[in-house]
């Protein structure tokens, strides 16, 4: 009895101290092995704390403004310098993503004229087959950013 007594203690303050681990994490930010922004609320050793939990709770006078419909106001000439700025952002974003759907397109290409040569048997062909399945998705992926970027650039 005692036994069980004492192992119900110990689970309640094992589970006790995690979820004050886990509510004291906050948001980190790390950047992965891919170059990768990433945010998250697991601790890492590469990680960087960049808000903590008692400092999402509290709401600054900024979030009070904008609730109430007191946006910052710009000047014209401003606001069209940060327009150009970003349309000058977006079509080399667009530029990029065009090159890149471009080269994946032609390794497609490239990678099938190989298979051709090989039977469904042999190794190369199934290794090429899984090389072209992953490139079509990154075509895929950059189709969809380009036209992400064109709706962006014709609301400009």
């Amino acid at each position: 009895m005692k036994q069980t007594y004492c192992k119900i203690i110990l689970a309640g303050v094992i589970s006790l101290g995690f979820s004050i681990v886990c509510m004291a994490s906050g948001i980190h930010k790390l950047v992965d092995e891919h170059g990768r922004t990433v945010f998250t609320n697991n601790v890492t050793k590469s990680s960087i704390k960049i808000q903590s939990e008692k400092s999402r709770s509290t709401i600054s006078s900024h979030q009070i403004n904008v609730v109430a419909g007191n946006y910052p106001r710009v000047s014209k000439l401003q606001q069209d310098q940060r327009d150009t700025k970003r349309r000058r952002i977006l079509s080399q974003e667009l530029a990029n993503e065009t090159r890149l759907l471009e080269d994946a397109l032609k390794t497609i290409d490239l990678t099938l004229r190989k298979t051709e040569n090989y039977l469904p048997s042999h190794p190369y062909f199934t290794s090429n087959y899984f090389d072209i399945l992953q490139l079509r998705n990154q075509a895929a992926s950059h189709e969809r950013n380009i036209k992400a970027l064109n709706a962006e650039l014709s609301n400009l």
